[in-house]
């Protein structure tokens, strides 16, 4: 029985970003979960038990259908809403995978909800089962293109890449102007490339947009003309260059637009290239905003 376990819960439909509410949840089930190994802390415990909180599946369909035996357990994170009766919107740098610590997700209430990468926890398999089925409860599925942030939130939180300090000074105020908040929607993500990831006074810049798998093809204009505004900002800011604006010698990079189709863009290419996620920012302040702290 243990071994279709997965199987089961899969045909039930929970699949990776499935989600439930935690005010259906028995008062007793903190104790199915654990964190990094350890017993929930009294903070996880309470959010757990906490009618703002949802619990929203992390792990990916090919875990959640393996076999008891290989893969026991359910990865899930806590995610939690605003108080008050009336949603409010999320904070930019929690949008989109922006942030690696913070995750706001809009779920079925209307309400924005804020997934902390600190607030992972596991469910064993058969205990999951159990409770769900007890409980009667049936799984929430987040939209598609929240699924795939939620997929890429998840990755990101171990591709990383230290961009030097200097850059991170430079192109701040840029972000912080919101440059990137809006018309990105079609851009599943940004890659960059900088001459040198050393401390230096000037970079040479190079970013294009990977167009959204499943995006309408009508929708890669917009996204172009977007990246080159974003591409302006970048070239005004003093000790950044960008090739793309002026003449582009290297021939690497020459294939190189500010918006690429999926079809244009190759292993070779991205080579050169490192996802960028805004980790300076997102790992220094700001994106604690958007949802109130509990007391």
């Amino acid at each position: 029985m243990s071994e279709s376990i997965g199987s089961e819960l899969f045909n039930q439909g929970w699949v990776q970003g499935t989600y439930l509410f935690c005010k259906d949840l028995p008062d007793d089930f903190s104790q199915f979960c654990w964190a990094s190994s350890k017993a929930l802390s009294e903070e996880l415990q309470k959010q757990l038990s906490n009618p703002r909180s949802a619990l929203i599946l992390l792990s990916q369909n090919c875990d959640i259908t393996a076999k008891y035996k290989d893969e026991t357990t359910l990865e899930f994170v806590i995610a939690r809403k605003q108080r008050g009766n009336t949603p409010k919107d999320p904070y930019f740098l929690n949008l989109d995978a922006k942030s690696n610590r913070y995750l706001e997700l809009k779920l079925s209430d209307n309400f924005w909800y804020k997934a902390e990468a600190s607030k992972i926890l596991q469910i064993d398999k058969q205990d999951f089962l159990s409770q769900i089925t007890e409980n009667t409860i049936q799984p929430k599925q987040l939209a598609k293109s929240s699924c795939e942030t939620l997929a890429r939130w998840r990755a990101n939180r171990y591709m990383r890449v230290a961009l030097p300090d200097n850059f991170n000074i430079k192109i701040r105020p840029l972000i912080e102007n919101k440059a990137f908040d809006e018309g990105l929607d079609h851009a599943g993500s940004l890659y960059l490339n900088l001459d040198g990831y050393e401390e230096s006074e000037n970079y040479t810049v190079r970013l294009f947009a990977l167009h959204r798998q499943g995006s309408a093809a009508e929708t890669y204009d917009a996204l172009l003309e977007k990246m080159e505004h974003i591409l302006e900002g970048i070239h005004a800011i003093e000790g950044l260059n960008c090739p793309y604006l002026e003449d582009e010698t290297n021939e690497i990079f020459e294939v190189v637009y500010p918006a690429m189709r999926r079809s244009e863009v190759n292993i070779d290419l991205l080579d050169h290239f490192v996802r960028w996620n805004f980790d300076s920012i997102s790992l220094s302040d700001g994106d604690h905003e958007g949802i109130d702290t509990d007391t």
